[in-house]
């Protein structure tokens, strides 16, 4: 069965999707039904401070591939797919049990996770040392025994760097199959180093303040010549090739305990949604879902069906063709461009 989905997704790349259509015909989708729409449905807010100091690009800035990407609505779906992976190395979802919010508040993590995402990759440079603070300042709180045994520790360098590879992953992934399209190897190079630089951040090792107090420091970090621990040790890749060999050698970490089999269980089959929501938003998890690789989709959903998973995939191409045409670029990429032609 993989060796003929590979075939198909080889055929697959050769025809533009609807998706990359509507990026390259309405790459600011419908302005006036667009504001419309984002004000009436609140989907997509823009997590950025409006009071950011003008003219600040800040990590990557606006002709950077990480702006390219990030930009897409297909972002929502890579960031499924990531919370999914990142349950299959036990600890992170026994460190997300801890603080209380595993079973009822998955999707306010993923948003959070979202936010955190954009503020890093589009924020200022001050929104960039904020968020990156504050995430680590929590993480320090996160640690200890898990109801199941396990031994967790938000703040361990190890476990950051799988978090951080399953969101730059998925982030290609999703663009690919849902969004601009798969990137040459030039820019999947350049937005995995990217990624990493960002990621590298959390490392409690690196000093932060003093990072972003020095002038030359800064300009290393944005300059992604910045000595960082966990890129200079290897844990995270600064290449489309690394990323996939790091990620593949992390295959013998990964499993389900009964906790995270809980959470799989209840994300993969929508529990806590009803009504029509749910046949919308059950095609979207199928269609993450064909996305995952044979090893690791056994773990995260044994019970899904490729094919089915297959056809959901084709199904939500034109529905989110229709949103990427009437949103086009994403509030908080706009918030972005404004904020550095300002200065």
């Amino acid at each position: 069965m993989e060796p003929v989905r590979r075939r198909l997704d080889r055929v697959a790349r050769l025809v533009p999707t609807p998706n990359q259509l509507a990026v390259r015909v309405l790459p600011h989708g419908v302005p006036p039904l667009r504001d419309e729409f984002l004000a009436r449905t609140g989907l997509f807010r823009n997590p950025l401070d409006p009071a950011a100091t003008p003219g600040d690009p800040g990590l990557f800035g606006p002709d950077s591939i990480t702006w390219r990407v990030v930009g897409h609505v297909s972002v929502a779906l890579a960031g499924l797919r990531a919370a999914l992976l990142q349950t299959l190395s036990v600890p992170v979802p026994t460190a997300v049990d801890s603080t209380g919010a595993f079973y009822d508040d998955f999707l306010g993590r993923v948003g959070r996770t979202g936010a955190f995402v954009q503020a890093q990759n589009l924020g200022s440079m001050d929104e960039v040392h904020r968020s990156a603070r504050r995430v680590r300042t929590m993480h320090r709180r996160i640690s200890g025994v898990g109801r199941d045994g396990t031994e967790f520790d938000a703040t361990d360098p190890h476990q950051t760097a799988w978090v951080s590879m399953t969101l730059t992953e998925s982030f290609l992934v999703a663009a690919e199959r849902f969004g601009l399209g798969r990137l040459g190897r030039v820019d999947a190079d350049e937005f995995v180093r990217q990624q990493s630089t960002h990621a590298a951040l959390l490392d409690t090792r690196v000093d932060i303040d003093d990072v972003f107090a020095d002038p030359e420091q800064r300009a290393a970090l944005q300059a992604g010549t910045l000595p960082l621990p966990l890129i200079e040790e290897g844990e995270l890749p600064t290449t489309y090739d690394g990323l996939r060999t790091t990620m593949r050698a992390w295959t013998a970490e990964l499993s389900v305990s009964r906790l995270t089999r809980a959470l799989l269980d209840g994300t993969v089959g929508l529990a806590t949604v009803d009504g029509p929501a749910h046949s919308v938003g059950r095609a979207f998890v199928l269609a993450t879902l064909s996305t995952i690789p044979g090893d690791w989709h056994r773990l995260v959903a044994p019970d899904s069906n490729r094919i089915i998973e297959r056809m959901a995939a084709e199904s939500v191409q034109v529905p989110l063709a229709t949103l990427h045409a009437l949103v086009g670029e994403l509030p908080s990429v706009r918030a972005a461009r404004a904020r550095v032609a300002a200065g």
